[in-house]
């Protein structure tokens, strides 16, 4: 059974996460983690997975503000069990090049082995994401439209 890892490890790295403290940060990473952020790449370019430490905290520290500015992740809710941590949240920030607001929700799932993020997969409300970044509501097949609560199933 894998070490459970503690409630001062998963904040401490979303206090770094939280303050774009990537030394502080790259503590918290395993050296073989792989980070995936879910979504549409062509639209949401710092979606995709990544692997390695040197890539995930370039994504972060680089890739991630060349887009979006004044990022900030909110958890409403931390879950931890065993080697396993489940965060809630809201995503707000600024697209950089058109200067508006982004605001979705976003569920992270990190798994860590001896204190370290091997693991980490984030799932976003992507068909929100997609209509604030491009500025538009998407258009469904037929002329409809449709906001993301009525895609989702109940």
């Amino acid at each position: 059974m894998a070490k459970p890892v503690a409630r001062s490890v998963v904040e401490g790295m979303y206090k770094a996460l939280a303050g774009a403290d990537f030394a502080a940060l790259a503590a918290y990473l395993a050296d073989n983690v792989t980070w995936t952020i879910s979504g549409p790449v062509d639209i949401l370019p710092f979606c995709g997975r990544r692997s390695g430490k040197a890539v995930v905290l370039k994504l972060l520290d680089r890739d991630i503000p060349a887009f979006l500015d004044k990022r900030r992740m909110v958890p409403d809710v931390i879950l931890i069990e065993g080697d396993r941590a489940a965060v809630f949240g809201r995503l707000t920030a600024r697209r950089r090049d058109l200067g508006h607001a982004i605001s979705y929700r976003i569920a992270q799932f990190v798994r860590f082995e001896h204190g370290k993020a091997v693991d980490y997969v984030s799932i976003i409300d992507s068909f929100d994401a997609v209509e604030q970044v491009l500025g538009q509501q998407l258009t469904m097949p037929g002329g409809a439209r449709a906001t993301s609560r009525e895609l989702l199933a109940v």
